[in-house]
């Protein structure tokens, strides 16, 4: 899934349904992607079901018409050890296969960021080349493409995001998903990892998102497109309209 193939610059981000329970009506509403999660590989009772379960929920939804919303799947971690990211990585990615077009791993929510340290930066490339490894072999066994996506904090300094976001690039990932910092730099900001990555892969923003002017000027900063997640979860449908913006592309 490279830039261009990206599936359309509005999204609706994940944390909206984590079960997979309103996967029919959420992906009829009008979004180019819908990211369902963030899950782990096994269940964590109060929260979620663990990615088996959500990705057999969207498996069994009626076949959709091609070039209609793409389905994401957003993967997390359980254990604390950072040893462990690839394995749980890699689990999770077979277990989404057949429902999601594409999956997010996600080091954006507030658990995970311990692991965004230079003393992880060994473990995490050890997970980017073994999801990336698992992808290709799982296409050399004729199974369908699933798109690859980094999920991170994009922060208001520090190279630290810019590198890990190349890094996963570099071995093979075709997206990242950049939370935007609550800063007024925060456009800058993105133009800045925009420039890092150099059209290499799709560039998406989230965070902040709430009028088609703040879709414009992340489009202008870069970005392929844009996910949203709080202003849906005010309005609904009805934010919809208030994201247009001059040739969105949704």
């Amino acid at each position: 899934m490279s830039a261009n193939r990206w599936p359309s610059r509005l999204g609706l981000a994940g944390g909206i349904d984590k079960l997979g329970a309103r996967a029919a009506e959420l992906l009829a509403i009008g979004f180019g992607s819908v990211e369902f999660g963030t899950v782990t590989p096994n269940p964590e009772p109060g929260s979620h079901e663990g990615v088996r379960s959500l990705a057999a929920r969207l498996a069994a939804l009626p076949p959709r018409k091609r070039g209609t919303t793409r389905i994401g799947i957003g993967l997390g971690m359980q254990a604390a050890a950072p040893e462990a990211l690839a394995a749980e990585w890699t689990r999770g990615l077979r277990e989404s296969w057949a429902a999601a077009d594409y999956v997010s791993f996600n080091l954006s929510a507030r658990r995970y960021r311990p692991l965004l340290a230079y003393e992880h930066w060994t473990f995490l490339l050890a997970a980017f080349a073994a999801v990336a490894a698992e992808r290709e072999r799982s296409a050399a066994g004729g199974h369908r493409h699933v798109g690859l996506a980094l999920k991170l904090p994009l922060g208001e300094t520090g190279e630290f995001p810019l590198l890990l976001a190349e890094a996963a690039v570099d071995a093979g990932f075709d997206a990242v998903i950049a939370v935007l910092p609550e800063d007024p730099a925060r456009i800058e900001r993105l133009h800045a990892l925009a420039a890092h990555l150099d059209g290499r892969s799709a560039l998406i923003a989230v965070g902040g998102i709430r009028t088609g002017a703040d879709v414009r000027a992340a489009l202008d900063a870069g970005a392929d497109g844009v996910q949203v997640h709080t202003i849906f979860a005010e309005l609904g449908a009805r934010c919809l309209p208030m994201l247009a913006c001059t040739d969105t592309g949704s």
